[in-house]
């Protein structure tokens, strides 16, 4: 009797181990699942709050392309109250021309200029150096003789060229120029020939006693870089609009 007593405790037990150990179990996955649904709840107000905002945004463009086709609108009609646009294009197209804004091709000079070898500054005149004045005064003899467009040691020259000595330094636009110094010139080649080679001043500095070197060789197509190119045109702006 006592045995099945025993028998029956154990057995007891045993089942509610069993039930406890069940229970332990659909606890913790009921827990899981309600975790599981909290995430899934805030990712998908999470995508909700960014799909707002992207709206937002989407709107946010919408308005500016309305309102930039608006203003091309505006423009498009101003330009086309001009009668003569072919003619404003012209001018155009033209004063970039005359300003460096534009590569030029022709049939032009080459033009080096060196200080006399071994200078001696106790012995040799100053002039047997180069100096800005003698670049400029060079410069300016090719302009008188039909030069169309003309670079500085591949520097495009524009109508407010800055060449200048900053001690034994000639710069260009702010830049450090080292000799031979090269000018190109695109224009009437026999015209800026004769020019160049009537010129007593640069027969002066060619004599031996100076001993400046310089050659002048003529090319059959050239191409110099509109000014843009090499450089910043926008720190020269308000100077290209002085009268």
């Amino acid at each position: 009797m006592t045995s099945q007593l025993t028998h029956k405790r154990i057995l007891a037990m045993i089942l509610v181990m069993i039930i406890g150990f069940s229970g332990g179990i659909f606890i913790k996955t009921m827990l899981r699942v309600g975790e599981g649904e909290d995430v899934d709840i805030t990712a998908i107000r999470q995508a909700n709050e960014a799909l707002l905002e992207e709206k937002e945004r989407y709107g946010a463009l919408q308005a500016q392309n309305a309102d930039l086709e608006d203003r091309k609108r505006i423009l498009l009609r101003r330009f086309e109250d001009y009668e003569d646009t072919g003619g404003i294009l012209s001018e155009l197209r033209e004063n970039a021309w005359l300003s460096g804004m534009t590569d030029v091709e022709g049939k032009g000079i080459v033009l080096t200029l060196d200080d006399k070898p071994d200078y001696d500054p106790l012995v040799d005149p100053i002039e047997s150096v180069i100096h800005d004045s003698t670049v400029n005064y060079v410069v300016n003899l090719l302009w008188s003789g039909g030069a169309r467009a003309v670079a500085f040691n591949g520097v495009r020259l524009t109508s407010v060229s800055e060449i200048s000595c900053v001690g034994p330094v000639i710069l260009c636009y702010g830049i450090r120029q080292m000799p031979p110094y090269v000018l190109e010139a695109i224009g009437p080649v026999d015209a800026m020939r004769d020019v160049l080679e009537k010129d007593s001043y640069l027969a002066h500095l060619t004599q031996s006693k100076i001993g400046i070197r310089f050659t002048v060789n003529t090319q059959e197509q050239m191409l110099l870089p509109s000014f843009s190119r090499t450089h910043d045109i926008l720190p020269y702006i308000n100077l290209l609009r002085e009268p």
